[in-house]
């Protein structure tokens, strides 16, 4: 019978010695050996057990899918067990699109962020549907771990409601948590069970500040811009907190800032 080193089956299946010595630690492959110096040899059945191995690593099958395979003894087996590697691939598919999807909105965010933070705008306010209200500034953490627990957490914004001033010092009336339109679409939530806000037309900007220091809420900068375009502003604003920087000396904390238009 003729055998082959474990150099030359690597040679002949284009693989590494250390992927054949992987096989042989899993239970998938076991050479003979020379008594004498302790080599691997492989005969013929050896060398088309490691290929079949190979056609399934290149189709990304795991060591333990493979060892579960190598079980099996009929097609029909086989066959069941690439059906239930296509689903399950499927629904990996399924949640590295809503990854992206996820990660394409949060790039487009951060993009209108950058332009938001040198600039006063008009934009429109989608639609909000508040999850979570108190009618207090105060950011209770332990009250809120439910709200930090739940997977919707990362979905969505906490904002501070503002009354504002003819001079644009404000002041802070609420504290909600609340998820966007666009931002609902991305979770299983039926919109239909929720408390809605409707969209407006709003002056956008953005600002930021330390954490460690007291926010000083100021929109004169904002009710100036309305006053040199002749719009009207209602006295209620809400400031969404949407993303930290981590800079050398200090923590900035990012906020849009939507100051609702009257209706005319």
């Amino acid at each position: 019978m003729i055998q082959y080193t474990i150099h030359e089956v690597a040679a002949l299946l284009n693989i590494s010695t250390d992927a054949i010595r992987l096989y042989e630690k899993e239970g998938l492959v076991t050479p003979t050996r020379n008594p004498e110096n302790g080599y691997r040899y492989y005969n013929t059945e050896q060398i088309h057990r490691i290929m079949g191995i190979c056609l399934y690593r290149r189709l990304h099958v795991s060591i333990a899918e493979i060892k579960r395979l190598v079980e099996v003894s009929t097609l029909e087996d086989i066959s069941d067990g690439f059906s239930g590697f296509i689903d399950s691939r499927k629904k990996e598919i399924a949640r590295l699109t809503l990854e992206v999807e996820q990660m394409s909105y949060m790039k487009q965010h951060l993009d209108t962020l950058d332009e938001g933070s040198r600039t006063i705008s008009i934009q429109t306010l989608p639609a909000v549907y508040p999850l979570y209200h108190q009618d207090s500034a105060f950011l209770g953490y332990r009250t809120l771990k439910d709200v930090f627990h739940s997977p919707l957490f990362s979905m969505g914004n906490f904002s501070y409601i503002l009354s504002v001033e003819p001079s644009g010092s404000c002041r802070v009336s609420a504290l909600q948590f609340a998820i966007r339109e666009p931002m609902l679409a991305l979770t299983q939530l039926n919109s239909s069970n929720l408390p809605r806000r409707d969209s407006c037309r709003c002056l956008y900007t953005v600002a930021a500040f330390p954490t460690e220091q007291e926010i000083l809420w100021d929109l004169s900068a904002v009710l100036k811009y309305a006053g040199e375009h002749q719009l009207s502003c209602k006295p209620e604003a809400y400031a969404f907190y949407v993303f930290s920087i981590a800079q050398p000396a200090v923590i900035l904390d990012y906020y849009e800032v939507y100051l609702p238009l009257e209706d005319s």
